[in-house]
């Protein structure tokens, strides 16, 4: 076995582009583009049925043109987010101490409490 370090590695790939560009370009004929083509058609209109096709056209429809993982992290950001919005606020049970109103609340737990006509500049 030779070793792929040597130094007649580097002139042996110089060599072959050389080589390679060399060779003359051969065009694709009509026929075989529309094979290829056809082929592509055959296998897209696969991929559009069944239940992968519905995830993927619901997936374009919830964000267009992303890669399925954005909105996976989105929404798993969101459930982080209120999962630990959810344990960091205090629950309304614990802040009572059996009394009817709680001690501490919540700003967005009341209703909010304004007149119409209280004017805003003092």
């Amino acid at each position: 076995m030779e070793d792929n370090d040597s130094p007649g590695d580097a002139s042996d790939g110089l060599w072959l582009s050389a080589v390679l560009q060399e060779l003359p370009s051969v065009p694709a004929t009509p026929a075989l583009q529309a094979r290829v083509l056809a082929s592509f058609d055959a296998v897209s209109g696969k991929r559009r049925s069944g239940p992968g096709g519905l995830l993927r056209h619901l997936g374009a429809t919830i964000w267009p043109g992303a890669p399925a993982w954005q909105p996976a992290a989105v929404l798993g950001a969101s459930l982080a987010i209120g999962i630990g919005a959810g344990l960091l606020l205090p629950l309304e049970e614990a802040l009572a101490d059996g009394v009817d109103q709680p001690v501490a609340g919540i700003a967005l737990d009341a209703p909010p409490s304004f007149e119409l006509g209280e004017s805003s500049s003092r």
